[in-house]
């Protein structure tokens, strides 16, 4: 089986593939992409990776960080072309996790959340809710899945995300 992972910094910064090492995982997130960043490299992607059984997508928190709420049209766009050109793979759009970063707002977050899921229901593919592994009862992100920066993914943060990855497939 062929993984297939793009983003931004949170999908980069992973070893994919040691934690899913009995399939071909391809890590092609970018540090600090957009959403139209993504977007704008897609032809580049589907030039270097022809097939890919299942594909994960996490990206938006960069918007985010520069106030940019508007660009759910665009990933729309990348979502659909991923289904043109990845017939008939599975498609995991992931919710933006939350964050301890003082210019981006959990209850902005939240609200994307609620956005993105409805796209990827009105898009047939598959919505992967990891903001609310991220959270403590309270509402708060649980601290010890964040880097001391309040946005990347800690080792256990990590292992939560994987796990959900390896009980979707």
């Amino acid at each position: 089986m062929k993984l297939l992972f793009i983003g931004d910094s949170l999908i980069e910064y992973y070893d994919w593939q040691e934690r899913f090492s009995k399939y071909l995982v391809y890590n092609l997130g970018i540090a600090g992409e957009t959403v139209e960043g993504l977007y704008a490299r897609l032809e580049v992607v589907f030039a270097q990776i022809e097939e890919a059984d299942a594909i994960f997508i996490m990206t938006g928190i960069n918007n985010l960080a520069m106030g940019d709420s508007k660009f759910l049209p665009v990933y729309r766009k990348i979502v659909k072309s991923l289904k043109e050109h990845y017939t008939p793979s599975r498609i995991f759009l992931h919710s933006l996790l939350p964050v301890l970063f003082p210019w981006i707002s959990n209850d902005e977050i939240v609200k994307m959340n609620r956005q993105l899921k409805k796209m990827a229901g009105e898009e047939n593919v598959l919505y992967v809710d990891m903001h609310s592994l991220f959270l403590e009862r309270e509402g708060r992100p649980v601290r010890e899945y964040l880097l001391d920066d309040g946005v990347h993914v800690s080792e256990k943060g990590y292992r939560v995300w994987a796990g959900e990855i390896e009980r979707l497939l």
